[in-house]
């Protein structure tokens, strides 16, 4: 009896259906043998009429009742499916064992549900990436509170303590800062003003910021710019945090004494700005890895946040950072699309290419 038992959905089906046929079966009865031509006939005629009537109302039903119970049985699996997503499992899907609309409504319910999952993955990897970064410093930190607490270190020795903490400090600053452009890029909260650009002049202006920490490194920081300024379209404020972090990059995972150069340029119809070094290179495996989150190819430090940070930004100026590198070369490029060139700056002119340390 229970297999027999309709939902809501599927009585109102079955019994418009029966009462569709038995409608039709009134109307052909009532003109064939009441109005019509047969009023007057055989009984005969009559009852093969209302017999066919009878068996057409029978096979309505019959009809009605198999496709109304495959219908609510899709219907209950899909709610069944829905009320699990809602309690946080992904991991069932629907069999689609329809046509149509219902087929199509399957379809895209174990789309998103797989994309939903693949979602609340990359939550939990993100949470326990960030976890592992913050507690790495917080615990650094608190060790050296406690040997400046217990222990009695010579000036050498505490001048040390001091600069390692202020490193410290500075990482989780910056990762902080990090995990929260990462927060507003998902949330949507990041406003793009889309402005003329001046990509040589803002790669002067943060080439100038670098130039303190790359000679105490020994690097040489170099800018070649062309004749005429690369005008890009963008928001000013995301051009220069992504130049920054690629000089930040460059700067931090490459060995000391590394070359490191940044060029703008105007090449088919786009604006681009390229920082290259003459590091070790980055091999092809490492390469297709290098913009995921929290991904870090060696043990030079950083959270592996912002190179993905400044990809996501070139994308939201519908640009794109690509990378190239060799033995002994590697070249990140940002891509954009070019501005109006009345917009560009008169400036004097140069050599069509300047290098400046």
């Amino acid at each position: 009896m229970r297999g027999l038992r309709l939902s809501d959905l599927a009585s109102r089906i079955t019994l418009i259906s029966i009462a569709i046929a038995v409608g039709a079966t009134a109307v052909v009865y009532i003109y064939a043998v009441a109005i019509g031509g047969s009023a007057s006939g055989e009984d005969a005629v009559k009852l093969q009429i209302l017999t066919g009537g009878l068996i057409a109302v029978a096979i309505a039903t019959a009809i009605g009742l198999y496709y109304t119970r495959a219908a609510a049985s899709n219907i209950q699996s899909l709610q069944e499916a829905a009320r699990k997503v809602a309690d946080g499992n992904f991991e069932t899907t629907i069999p689609i064992a329809s046509v149509g609309q219902l087929g199509d409504l399957a379809r895209t319910f174990n789309e998103m549900q797989r994309r939903l999952a693949e979602l609340d993955s990359a939550r939990k990897q993100f949470i326990a990436n960030a976890s592992h970064e913050l507690r790495t410093p917080i615990f650094s930190l608190g060790g050296f509170v406690e040997l400046l607490e217990d222990e009695d270190p010579s000036p050498e020795e505490r001048a040390e303590f001091v600069r390692t903490m202020r490193q410290q400090i500075e990482r989780l600053t910056k990762l902080t800062t990090d995990l929260l452009d990462l927060s507003q890029l998902d949330a949507g909260a990041v406003e793009m003003r889309a402005s003329t650009v001046d990509l040589t002049g803002l790669a002067r202006e943060v080439t100038k910021e670098f130039g303190a920490r790359a000679e105490l490194r020994g690097s040489r920081l170099q800018l070649r710019t062309p004749e005429q300024a690369a005008i890009a379209l963008g928001d000013p404020d995301r051009v220069r945090q992504i130049i920054r972090i690629l000089l930040d990059n460059a700067l931090t995972h490459t060995p000391e004494g590394t070359d490191v150069t940044v060029t703008t340029y105007s090449a088919n119809g786009r604006a681009e700005l390229t920082v290259s070094d003459s590091g070790a290179g980055i091999p092809q495996r490492v390469q297709k890895r290098i913009f995921e989150r929290f991904y870090t190819a060696d043990k030079a430090g950083g959270s592996g946040l912002g190179l993905a940070i400044a990809s996501e930004l070139a994308q939201r100026m519908k640009g794109e950072i690509t990378i190239s590198s060799s033995r002994r070369f590697t070249a990140f490029t940002l891509d954009l699309p070019p501005g109006p060139r009345e917009a560009a700056p008169q400036r004097p002119l140069r050599a069509p290419a300047r290098a400046s340390s």
